[in-house]
């Protein structure tokens, strides 16, 4: 099935135009589909939304830059929900995007274009940005691996804001770890390369946290035992303060931080938005700078207890999601309850900058189920390394 034809089916990109600027470098012959919150120069960037449809940017973002200068080919910008607000992408001046597994399912959000274009090998990689879990949902949803660097590494310069101090740029790609590392190297600033790569002790601890009764976790409790118990060490563990806080937490500040940037908008172009998106944005008007301020330190103490966490264990594994992709004419309804359910789990690793990755691991009713899993603070290489061990063992299984 041609490109268009398969986009006019599960809706994958707002807008299809090749870039390339350079047939040399680290990803030379490896193709890109880019969030469409990310500017790309001279090319219609939405954000998915009516007030940015007709927005074309006068530069690049610095990852679309970083791609463009190591050969990278960009194919078109990947739907998004409405200003990466959401979880569903059922909010978008493209539509709903659809799950590659079940075009009547969700792909999970926001960067749920980016998700269904590498499920469906229209694009090698997807990069999306995560504030929630906008990377992590999706991938988890579709089954796809996702990854969400520590916050901070790859710059975020030229992406339309969620929230300044969250938002994080982040990579997809179907099966291959190989190749997210290329990625990640390629847009990885030089000075910050110190992140990659050191040497794993012969059996990792894995540390089991925001396991519950649901039945994903069940499913993923089982098969981790049956899977990876040989080969690692697993314990349960728990961050009693940012299961309990962490949710509050990052809401707060990412609310207020997007309310900010939408404040004229939201006077000015109220009709123009989605109802969820808005509703949301009116929440974050509410939030007083006091609340804000509260949980910016919050937050300090949150990162205090991830940190000392890490002396027991070497990497923590959760469910991605709660729940597997449920249906677009479900969640249409009532998106900002999907939402709750979808985000649960994967925020709580924004609201301490942690890196943190989804890969498909098991399935429930034949739709994929994503295991996550996170680690310390700039030990990104040390995440990607046990990654490439799991999914090696899970496919000896």
């Amino acid at each position: 099935m041609k490109l268009e034809e398969l986009n006019s089916k599960y809706n994958a990109f707002i807008t299809l135009h090749n870039i390339e600027e350079n047939d040399k470098g680290k990803l030379k012959d490896v193709t890109f589909g880019i969030k469409d919150v990310i500017l790309t120069k001279g090319i219609r960037t939405t954000a998915g939304s009516r007030i940015l449809e007709s927005y074309v940017p006068q530069k690049n973002a610095y990852v679309v830059d970083a791609i463009l200068r190591e050969g990278g080919k960009i194919i078109g910008k990947t739907n998004t929900h409405e200003f990466a607000l959401g979880a569903t992408n059922t909010s978008s001046i493209g539509g709903p995007a659809r799950n590659p597994v079940d075009p009547e399912r969700i792909s999970g959000g926001s960067s749920g274009g980016s998700a269904v274009a590498v499920k469906l090998d229209m694009v090698d990689v997807g990069i999306g940005t995560d504030t929630g879990g906008s990377v992590r949902i999706p991938s988890s949803l579709c089954g796809v691996i996702g990854f969400k660097p520590t916050t901070g590494l790859i710059p975020t310069d030229g992406v339309i804001p969620f929230s300044w101090s969250l938002d994080t740029v982040g990579i997809i790609v179907k099966d291959n770890i190989g190749l997210l590392r290329r990625v990640f190297d390629a847009i990885l600033p030089n000075e910050k390369k110190k992140v990659e790569i050191a040497k794993l002790r012969t059996r990792p601890r894995l540390g089991l946290f925001l396991f519950d009764d649901m039945e994903v976790s069940r499913i993923l409790l089982k098969e981790i035992y049956a899977k990876l118990s040989s080969y690692f060490d697993i314990v349960e563990v728990d961050l009693p303060l940012l299961r309990q806080y962490g949710s509050k937490t990052r809401r707060t500040i990412s609310l207020a931080e997007a309310s900010s940037y939408h404040k004229d908008w939201i006077t000015e172009n109220s009709d123009k938005y989605f109802k969820d998106t808005y509703t949301l944005l009116l929440d974050g008007m509410k939030i007083s700078a006091t609340d804000y301020i509260d949980a910016l330190r919050y937050r300090r103490v949150l990162i205090e207890e991830y940190i000392k966490a890490f002396k027991n264990i070497d990497f923590i594994l959760s469910p991605t999601t709660k729940i597997v992709a449920p249906k677009i004419s479900d969640v249409l309804s009532n998106p900002l309850q999907f939402r709750e359910y979808l985000i649960a789990n994967t925020e709580l690793f924004n609201v301490v900058g942690a890196p943190s990755i989804s890969i498909p691991f098991s399935t429930l009713n034949e739709l994929p189920v994503g295991l996550m899993i996170s680690g310390e603070l700039y030990k990104d290489g040390d995440l990607l390394e046990v990654t490439e061990y799991i999914l090696n063992v899970v496919g000896k299984h």
